[in-house]
């Protein structure tokens, strides 16, 4: 193995990404050396770029959808073998605590970093994990979309679970973007009835074919009426936005003593008041990417068939830029994803294997 790497680097706030060879990193004893097949492009990566909620020590290197073959393992590692595809769960902890224990890991007190986010990710040719932190991806899942169960996929499931910690027969999912797709796939396979809000009539569409009983573009004036009048009240909504005005439209179309629960994160303070909260004892709760346990049944999700997430286009390393403009635009129908060679040489092999076995 080469001692260098390829890797696209932050450099700077606002700056685009620089392709450069850096050193291989080295792994601990309990840490595995992954050789990356592809990341999936998140909105969170272009907050990084931009300074905005996570402000990683530069240079960084991005992507917290990466999966990757294992290639070389620490001498106290026995949990995968050399070969294996995996992916990361995301959230690096020193040490257990109430959270950790509980099996709340993105809630960690003693937290190292973040795949991908604070810690070096899967925008090179090879990242690392702790052993204790990588999922097997099942036989026959591609691993672009194994991939995505760090980030979109486990974050709509966990709040799925988030919401549905009462029974839920209708569902109001506010922005139909990726995330939003894949909360109403889970949606429908659980038999809840949902309507989808987005300002993009193409993310309707398909939100209409991923199960979506009613949809209404966010800047329609009869909106708040159209969703009153078919659920009288959702038990649940569940804001992928989280902005202001996203938040004054949930508890609009939330049923009394109903739950929002929150996944989009912006610096905006919500459009609720405090009375309206209190006078139809409404629950608003986080939610925040997922646990362990979210992310294993992801991947089995995935390799069912159950979530199929959308994907965009897809560009080499050296095009890693291409891939976050394509994602800033706005015009993406489905995850952008960077692919690494090691992607096609997986493929061949994948190939070869299949019909050796036949």
């Amino acid at each position: 193995m080469s001692a260098l790497m390829r890797a696209a680097l932050l450099t700077g706030i606002g700056r685009p990404l620089e392709i450069r060879e850096v050193p291989v990193p080295r792994i601990g004893p309990d840490e595995v050396l992954i050789r990356t097949l592809s990341s999936g492009v998140c909105r969170t990566d272009l907050h990084i770029q931009d300074g905005l909620a996570y402000v990683p020590e530069l240079p960084h290197i991005m992507g917290h959808e990466p999966a990757g073959v294992v290639v070389e393992r620490g001498a106290a590692v026995s949990e995968v073998e050399v070969g294996e595809v995996v992916v990361p769960h995301l959230f690096v902890a020193d040490r257990e605590c109430r959270f950790t224990r509980e099996g709340a890991h993105a809630q960690a007190l003693h937290l190292r970093g973040i795949i991908g986010v604070t810690l070096p990710g899967g925008f090179a040719e090879y990242f690392t994990a702790p052993a204790g932190n990588l999922l097997k991806v099942p036989e026959g899942l591609d691993p672009r979309i194994a991939g995505l169960s760090s980030c979109a996929v486990v974050t709509a499931l966990h709040a799925y679970r988030r919401g549905t910690v009462t029974p839920v027969e209708t569902a109001v999912v506010i922005g139909a973007g990726g995330i939003g797709q894949i909360v109403l796939q889970i949606l429908a396979d659980a038999g809840i009835a949902a309507a989808a809000v987005d300002t993009r009539e193409d993310n309707l569409a398909l939100a209409a074919r991923n199960g979506a009983a009613l949809t209404a573009l966010a800047s329609a004036p009869d909106r708040v009426a159209r969703i009153q009048a078919w659920t009288d009240g959702a038990d649940l909504v569940i804001d992928l936005v989280g902005t202001s005005a996203s938040m004054a439209d949930a508890a609009q179309y939330v049923r009394r003593r109903g739950r929002i629960v929150v996944v989009g994160e912006e610096p905006d303070f919500p459009g609720i008041s405090s009375t309206t909260i209190a006078q139809r004892e409404l629950e608003i709760v986080g939610s925040r990417n997922g646990d362990r346990r979210d992310q294993q049944d992801a991947l089995r999700l995935l390799a069912k068939g159950v979530i199929t997430p959308p994907l965009d286009e897809e560009y080499p390393l050296e095009r890693s830029n291409e891939a976050l403009a394509r994602l800033r635009s706005g015009q993406a129908s489905g995850r952008v994803v960077i692919t690494h060679e090691a992607l096609r040489d997986h493929r061949t092999s994948t190939a070869t294997d299949q019909r050796g076995a036949r």
